[in-house]
């Protein structure tokens, strides 16, 4: 846990000094601008809260069966989310900022269409799916679990635009306060839920709907409609025809083992793969601090040619990261009996699932930083491309060759494929260094 610890420092100290730079008010004091940053580090580290009680909530609350319909149906809210980001969210942040006084209307207008469209479609069609997957795989879907995943698919969608258009306009405290609000109310209902004894996934899914759409509520009035600008429309494909394979094909590689987990095994197995990788989740929101900060630098060292930061970054980023993987290995190996008790007398004998996911967030951990140095440039980005590809020709027959053996052998699918996308970006990493530092001799010598 040394290096969440760590990053999350970093990232505290990141927003804190951008703040400083942009945001300095009169005798010191705090002004929104220099909250802003502060919000969105706040933020992140809210909704990984707010997942990690969730899971806890079905955890002591509710039956495997129920546990598992939830991890089922909250990987299908995660790729309606990603397609989100690839064909509005992060071409919203690379055309508004740069448009022009007349050009912004359009663009914000034309996103809120999207925002729309693309809730309605992914309700239909992930109600569609749903009761597809039941009838094949002859699981019993109920009214309330079907209306609810379609609800959860707008409001989760609902939610994202808010916070998109609240972080590309600078405005972190908006997006933190819509957040705060949705998670309050999803909170609240999960309580209700529990004390009348009624804690189902529909349930939670349908205030997952419910919840994602209240911050909506006081944008209503100022609501124009819907209308897509042919120009605007032009910039988001753009950028989200290039985004949109890569996230489908990322989420089949990170995010769909679940199924082949629940028809291999049953949902009970699957309630133990999301319950073992419960006490990990501060890994993955500390390698997303350490993302967010450190790509920009690195992409501005390798700019400038200096390739000994960037080499140097990389390996004291993995000694401090390895480092406290270990440490928590060797806990979790000496005090797994006194931690089990927190999962409830339904998850018994997961230490080796436990220590899978360890290491698994260990070879991500790795990957990660390795990444960086090729997110430098649109070449790296195509590398990145092709390198997920391999992934997912090997993910597949993995998952559906190797599942029936147990819920460890899901996950270790995960780590071989994580483990060979390593070692293929860090060779590519390593190539583009030695170009970079090749370029900066030629530039001295000349």
């Amino acid at each position: 846990m040394g290096m969440v610890l760590h990053s999350m420092s970093l990232a505290s100290r990141a927003a804190a000094r951008v703040e400083n730079r942009a945001g300095r008010g009169a005798g010191g004091m705090l002004t929104p601008k220099r909250l802003n940053p502060l919000a969105a580090v706040a933020d992140q580290a809210w909704l990984s809260l707010l997942n990690f009680a969730i899971s806890l909530a079905f955890i002591w609350g509710a039956s495997k069966s129920e546990y598992g319909y939830y991890l089922l149906l909250v990987a299908p809210l995660m790729l309606a989310q990603s397609i989100q980001n690839a064909i509005v969210n992060s071409p919203l942040a690379t055309f508004l900022p740069a448009a022009d006084r007349l050009a912004r209307p359009a663009l914000k207008r034309t996103a809120v269409s999207l925002h729309v469209y693309l809730a309605f479609a992914g309700a239909a069609l992930g109600g569609l799916g749903l009761f597809a997957y039941a009838y094949w795989t002859d699981l019993k879907i109920e009214a309330v679990l079907l209306t609810g995943f379609s609800l959860a698919v707008v409001g989760t969608i609902a939610r994202e635009a808010q916070r998109s258009f609240a972080y590309v306009q600078g405005l972190g405290m908006r997006a933190l306060a819509g957040d705060l609000v949705y998670g309050i109310a999803l909170l609240a209902g999960i309580a209700w839920a529990i004390l009348g004894d009624r804690l189902t996934a529909g349930i939670v899914l349908l205030m997952t709907g419910l919840a994602g759409m209240l911050p909506l509520l006081t944008k209503w009035p100022a609501f124009q409609g819907l209308r897509i600008h042919a120009e605007s429309m032009r910039q988001f494909w753009s950028g989200g025809r290039w985004a949109l394979p890569s996230v489908v094909v990322t989420w089949v590689n990170l995010s769909a083992y679940p199924y082949f987990a629940e028809r291999a095994l049953g949902l009970a197995a699957v309630a133990d793969i999301g319950a073992s990788r419960l006490f990990l989740m501060p890994v993955g929101l500390a390698m997303t601090a350490w993302s967010n900060w450190y790509r920009p630098r690195i992409s501005a060292w390798r700019a400038a040619g200096d390739v000994n930061a960037i080499k140097r970054l990389t390996y004291v980023s993995l000694l401090i990261g390895w480092g406290g993987l270990t440490l928590v290995a060797i806990f979790i190996g000496l005090a797994y009996a006194q931690i089990e008790p927190l999962l409830g007398a339904q998850y018994k004998g997961l230490q080796p699932l436990v220590l899978m996911w360890l290491l698994f967030f260990a070879l991500g951990l790795a990957r990660n930083v390795y990444m960086a140095t090729l997110m430098t440039d649109a070449h790296g980005y195509r590398i990145l491309h092709h390198i997920t590809w391999l992934a997912l020709a090997l993910s597949i027959p993995g998952f559906v060759l190797l599942s029936a053996n147990g819920a460890v052998w899901v996950v270790g699918v995960l780590c071989a494929v994580e483990l060979i996308q390593l070692l293929l970006i860090r060779i590519k990493a390593k190539e583009y260094w030695r170009k970079a530092a090749t370029a900066a001799d030629a530039s001295c010598s000349s």
